[in-house]
């Protein structure tokens, strides 16, 4: 079995990373946030989980149906945002402006991943680029300022050229690493 997801990735350019750094450092005092490593950063366009590996070539040929009629695209991050409630927010997030490509690639992938067995996601899609994870926070009134201080209109812009089919592997230490299982090139 093997811990899949579908992906864009992108090498944060040095607006982002500083960005980046500003948000982490302007919530250095807070309990338990894990950042997500600048190396790791990727915007999932579709989680499969656990993936046994005869399903691979099967995988492999509906992803590439997925995108046949997809051309380059580009995305521009440029919002901070937060899954959770208010009083419990658990996932800190850079956020895409609208993009009528990415919803299309999204629900392309949804309905060919439904053929071959992959629950669809349950939801709206909301593209983004998960920078932390938020176990606990005792003062949420810092934790609200920093996100009100460093919120901007655009962060980056990513030139989508490629989609990933990654794998997941959970170490010891919780840290994830990644390995590329195939990457899939656009029109």
């Amino acid at each position: 079995m093997k811990r899949l997801f579908i992906a864009i990735d992108f090498n944060p350019d040095r607006q982002f990373i500083t960005l980046f750094r500003q948000l982490r450092s302007s919530m250095s005092k807070l309990d338990a946030v894990n950042w997500v490593q600048p190396d790791l950063l990727h915007l999932t366009l579709k989680f499969l989980g656990e993936t046994d590996e005869i399903l691979l070539p099967d995988l492999i040929g509906k992803i590439e149906d997925s995108i046949k009629n997809t051309k380059e695209f580009g995305l521009h991050l440029g919002k901070i945002g937060v899954f959770g409630s208010q009083y419990q927010p658990r996932v800190l997030w850079f956020g895409c402006q609208r993009n009528d490509s990415i919803q299309f690639l999204h629900q392309q992938l949804n309905k060919n991943m439904k053929l071959i067995g992959f629950k669809p996601d349950v939801g709206n899609f909301v593209p983004h680029v998960t920078i932390a994870r938020i176990h606990k926070i005792e003062d949420k009134k810092l934790f609200w300022k920093a996100i009100e201080s460093n919120q901007c209109e655009h962060i980056m812009s990513v030139n989508v050229n490629s989609i990933f089919l990654y794998e997941s592997i959970l170490t010891k230490g919780y840290q994830p690493q990644y390995s590329i299982v195939k990457e899939f090139h656009l029109k």
